[in-house]
């Protein structure tokens, strides 16, 4: 790959950049060959500029860049770029503290480029009047910085404020072709090409998200360009935008780096029947009921409760594109640990607050989790009690996980639960948050007495029901 020259930089740099924060980290920091392998290979091709931050792979990985680029290659032959978490700083010295860390793991003298990161009009406003400004025009006069910016998800009128606060060399916006107009993410770029300011480009991919689609936009694509990877027709929409002078990719693998690599070497222009396409893809995203969540995990940072958040959004996500609904019951309690789940949350609003998306975060884990409890139900929550008469005993027959997920949501939903039944012994008598477990003998004397209504909340759905059925008590499912 070569570089291209940016008159308004006065540099030439690659038209690709390694974004690194979704590479793979092992459990105790450390990173494997191959990930070392992978940022090497980039260099070879001519990938020379890496994005970093603060706060990347649990603060790991600007040590990653260090150890795979700047321990092995002379300084001037590679770019790097890093950010300041204003969300971090409430001072001058808290700025500065941050900085020496940014410098001491990456083992360098300055950052090439440097960026506030994920403003928005909240942090903007703190950064403004903790003095960031002058802190960054500070290290710029030190030879610490070369070139300053800022990373942004919020609209317009933000970037206006911003844009109009300081003579910025550079900005990092998050656009690709479904953002381009569902996000409004056109505005954003064409303010910084009025500007004159050169766009750096985070999330041309989605996060991920479009290089994987539901089958009938795939068809859409793959019947115009059938050798091309899903991933391209993102990278080939940001190749086609003059201000473009960097996209960042988040490359897992040799294959998508030669991939993404072959898009960059010679861009081929969008045709207009390849653009039509890019929309009718695009509305198709726009009405397959997913959540706009990028996989940043910004949000994990800041959870109490340690909830797999952004996990939980990818798993919904790929089982609402893909139409696998009854997967999301499968996935969701096999795959997310009990303690991680949506249930769990506290609802103290400090993911939503450092979301870029601005998803409101705690009620779509709730909407998640209480699908995922349904599912396994068998029913719809949102209406079950509507389904259930007045004057009926309600009795959950299952009392163990899937029971405790269920009775706080059924709860939550206004249902009244009278006992849980199980077959297991040593339940009988005891008691879930109040509610006691009744052996399937003294539901019978119940059925025989007076309604009942029975929701299966065990994992031997039909196994229950047969035995249900044979003593002559349905289910609500």
């Amino acid at each position: 790959m070569q570089p291209r020259y940016n008159p308004k930089l006065k540099m030439s740099l690659p038209p690709l950049g390694f974004g690194v924060m979704r590479l793979p980290i092992n459990s105790d920091g450390t990173f494997s060959v191959e990930v070392h392998s992978l940022l090497a290979e980039a260099y070879e091709c001519g990938i020379n500029y890496f994005d970093t931050a603060y706060n990347y792979l649990g603060g790991h990985s600007e040590e990653l860049i260090r150890d795979a680029i700047v321990a092995h290659y002379p300084r001037s032959s590679f770019y790097i770029a890093d950010k300041l978490p204003v969300w971090l700083c409430a001072d001058k010295s808290d700025m500065e503290r941050i900085f020496q860390i940014e410098l001491e793991r990456l083992g360098v003298d300055f950052i090439d480029f440097y960026l506030l990161h994920g403003l928005n009009r909240s942090t903007w406003a703190d950064a403004y009047s903790n003095g960031v400004l002058d802190f960054i025009e500070q290290k710029k006069r030190e030879g610490k910085i070369h070139k300053i910016g800022f990373s942004m998800h919020d609209d317009v009128q933000t970037l206006k404020l911003i844009l109009d606060a300081y003579k910025w060399e550079f900005a990092l916006l998050q656009i690709n072709y479904y953002d381009w107009i569902a996000l409004r993410a056109k505005e954003n770029y064409d303010l910084l090409e009025e500007r004159g300011i050169p766009c750096m480009v985070m999330e041309p991919v989605g996060g991920g998200r479009l290089a994987k689609l539901p089958d009938d936009a795939e068809k859409l694509m793959t019947t115009v360009r059938p050798n091309d990877s899903i991933a391209s027709w993102a990278l080939r929409f940001i190749a086609n935008l003059p201000n473009v002078v960097v996209t960042l990719s988040g490359m897992s693998n040799s294959e998508q780096l030669l991939d993404n690599i072959s898009v960059f070497s010679t861009p081929k222009p969008l045709s207009d029947t390849e653009q039509t396409v890019l929309n009718d893809v695009a509305d198709i995203l726009s009405n397959s009921n997913t959540i706009p969540c990028t996989y940043c995990r910004y949000c994990l940072e800041e959870c109490p409760k340690d909830i797999a958040i952004s996990h939980i959004f990818q798993i919904y996500n790929d089982c609402a594109m893909f139409e696998h609904a009854r997967a999301l019951n499968l996935e969701y309690n096999i795959i997310i640990p009990q303690s991680r789940r949506g249930g769990n949350c506290v609802e103290c609003g400090k993911c939503a607050d450092r979301c870029p998306q601005k998803i409101d975060i705690p009620q779509q884990l709730k909407m998640v989790h209480n699908t995922a409890v349904g599912l396994a139900l068998g029913v719809d929550v949102g209406k079950l009690k509507e389904n259930l008469p007045s004057e009926s005993l309600v009795i959950c027959f299952g009392a163990g996980e899937m029971g405790c997920n269920a009775l706080a949501v059924l709860r939550e939903c206004g249902c009244k639960i009278d006992y849980f039944c199980d077959n297991a012994e040593h339940l009988w008598g005891t008691e879930i948050d109040g509610v006691e477990t009744i052996s399937p003998s003294q539901l019978c004397k119940l059925h025989q007495s007076q309604k009942v209504q029975v929701l299966i909340t065990s994992g031997y759905h039909d196994e229950i029901k047969a035995q249900l059925g044979e003593i002559g008590i349905s289910t609500v499912s």
